[in-house]
């Protein structure tokens, strides 16, 4: 019969996962979030794009600061604002040659 002992095994590799899921719902929850509140702003709310996209990047930098995220959050919000940005001027100068 096998010896155990209860708190001695070693569980890094289950607090690693546990912390790499927790980010990834964290990241997830976040994106869908900004997206769902964008997309009722523009559609739902009768805003511009441009201001609904400002709302939405000035909370997300807000809400990094507040929950002391790092680089990554900050660059993945602003590369989505620029790009969201751009396809935005895009369909601008295409619906307004049409």
């Amino acid at each position: 019969m096998s010896h155990y002992d209860r708190g001695t095994q070693d569980i890094s590799a289950h607090q690693a996962t546990y912390a790499s899921i927790t980010r990834l719902t964290l990241w997830s929850g976040a994106l869908i979030g900004f997206a769902t509140l964008y997309l009722s702003l523009v559609f739902a709310g009768g805003m511009s794009w441009m201001t609904s996209l400002f709302i939405v990047y000035a909370l997300s930098i807000g809400i990094g600061i507040f929950l002391r995220r790092g680089g990554a959050w900050f660059a993945t919000m602003t590369g989505l604002a620029v790009i969201t940005a751009l396809i935005g001027f895009a369909a601008s100068m295409i619906s307004s040659a049409m």
